[in-house]
C-alpha cells in the first residue's frame, strides 16, 4: 500500500515500509541505513543492501531532505551557520592556541570563534593534548562549494 506524503508542496508515494525506512533511519537508527531497514521489517540478511538502495531512491531522498529540513530549521541550524563552523575549522591557526614558547594558551585568552576548530582537549601526566578538527577536510568541503566562482590563471 502506498502512503502520500508531502514534500515541498510536491506528492511523493511512498510505501509503508519506505516510510518506516526514513523515518527509523532519521531517528531511531541515527542515520544508519541497514539499521533503519531492520527495524522497518526488512531482513537481517539483507538490510545491508535494502538499506543502501533505499537511500537512492529518489522518493526516499526527497522525504528525508524535507524532514531533515524541517527538523533542522526548528532547532535553528542553518546552512549559514554550518558554513560558518566549517570556515572556522578551515582557517584555524596553531598559533590561535599556543603561544610563542608552544605552551598551550589558557582557555580565556583563545577567542571563542577560534575554539570552536578544538576537537578535543584532554588533561595528560605531562601537560594537556588538544586535537584540532581536520582542516584540510573543512578546506576541501569549502572549495567544493567555491571551486567554480574561483578565477583561474
Amino acid at each position: 500500500m502506498k502512503q502520500s506524503s508531502k514534500i515541498n508542496c510536491e506528492e511523493s508515494h511512498l510505501s509503508d515500509k519506505e516510510l518506516r525506512f526514513a523515518n527509523y533511519y532519521l531517528g531511531e537508527a541515527n542515520l544508519n541505513a541497514t539499521e533503519a531497514a531492520k527495524l522497518a521489517g526488512y531482513s537481517p540478511n539483507t538490510a545491508r543492501q535494502q538499506g543502501s538502495r533505499m537511500l537512492t531512491n529518489v522518493n526516499i531522498k526527497k522525504y528525508i531532505q524535507s524532514k531533515s529540513s524541517e527538523i533542522l530549521e526548528s532547532i535553528g541550524v542553518t546552512q549559514e551557520k554550518v558554513l560558518a563552523e566549517i570556515v572556522k575549522i578551515a582557517f584555524a591557526d596553531i598559533t590561535d592556541f599556543f603561544n610563542d614558547d608552544w605552551s598551550l594558551k589558557q582557555v580565556s585568552e583563545i577567542p571563542k570563534e577560534k575554539s570552536a576548530a578544538i576537537k578535543s582537549l584532554r588533561k595528560t601526566e605531562t601537560g594537556v593534548s588538544i586535537l584540532i578538527h581536520d582542516k584540510e577536510k573543512a578546506l576541501s568541503l569549502l572549495w567544493e562549494l567555491v571551486k567554480d566562482d574561483a578565477p583561474t590563471r
